[in-house]
């Protein structure tokens, strides 16, 4: 995979959409500190404080789940150059079922694999990347989605993890500027790896 032309062509195109592409994350940023100011709220009140604690955060995450999901969708068409609006975020409550189920597999698979070691944890995770991205393309089923990811992965998953090291610097950059620098930082890195995704795509077409 030729990971500086993904890299150049997504500097490219942050280029007039850096807004456009922050937008999103701002309002997603926004309601997770809300939910944080309830969560905070709902421990200070003694509500069997630890039980009570847990359930909402497992709660609050799974609504989260579409959210984030309709975050990537938006993403996705703004690279590809497509229509998008600010609406996509809210739009995939209506398939609640397959974004959770999708999560929570990985989730569980990934933990299965990790308890083996922490290296067949991580290879798992490379393994399932690509499967929201998989869902985004329209596949609904969570298990396949799972297994497209397997096949698209193999033999691209240590090319994958380089791509991922190689914003070492970037990552670096931001600590030192106290995550002032995740503004461009954070947009750079999720285009990237639409970018990757997109090239895969191409690269695995007739597996």
């Amino acid at each position: 995979m030729n990971r500086v032309k993904i890299k150049n062509e997504s500097r490219e195109l942050l280029k007039g959409n850096l807004w456009n592409i922050l937008k999103p994350m701002l309002i997603i940023g926004a309601i997770v500190f809300a939910f944080g100011l309830i969560l905070g709220i709902s421990s200070g009140m003694n509500i069997e404080e630890n039980a009570s604690s847990s359930l909402i955060t497992v709660l609050l995450e799974a609504a989260m789940y579409p959210l984030t999901f309709g975050y990537l969708v938006y993403e996705v068409k703004l690279v590809r150059k497509e229509s998008y609006d600010i609406n996509l975020l809210f739009a995939y409550y209506k398939k609640f079922w397959p974004i959770f189920a999708l999560n929570f597999l990985i989730g569980l698979f990934v933990g299965l694999w990790a308890l083996l070691f922490i290296i067949p944890g991580i290879i798992a995770s490379y393994k399932y990347a690509m499967a929201l991205l998989i869902m985004v393309d329209g596949e609904d089923d969570p298990m396949e989605c799972i297994r497209k990811s397997k096949a698209m992965m193999n033999g691209y998953k240590w090319d994958f993890f380089v791509f991922r090291l190689s914003f070492f610097w970037w990552h670096l950059l931001a600590i030192i500027t106290f995550g002032i620098a995740y503004i461009y930082v954070g947009p750079y890195i999720t285009v990237a790896e639409i970018k990757y995704y997109e090239e895969l795509k191409k690269a695995t077409a007739n597996n």
